[in-house]
């Protein structure tokens, strides 16, 4: 089934060449106003994903050093006897 499914995509690719042209954007002028709006939607849904995906990081390694922390104070309170 996936070597008929590569096959009819590789058929329809060299059959009609048109599908996989680019956009009428990517066609434009450097200067145009579309490229640069494109671009700046570009760098702000990168920065937002790398902003989430920090903070995502930085929770994680928070959690972590909290129980650390946890951990050696419990370890410490058990074995002074209080």
């Amino acid at each position: 089934m996936i070597h008929f499914i590569r096959s009819l995509f590789l058929i329809i690719i060299i059959g009609y060449p048109k599908i996989v042209t680019p956009c009428a954007t990517c066609y434009v002028a450097p200067d145009a106003p579309a490229t640069k709006g494109l671009n700046m939607a570009i760098l702000v849904l990168l920065a937002f994903t790398a902003g989430m995906l920090s903070l995502i990081v930085l929770t994680t390694i928070s959690f972590y050093k909290r129980s650390k922390r946890y951990r050696l104070e419990v370890k410490k309170t058990y074995y002074n006897g209080e």
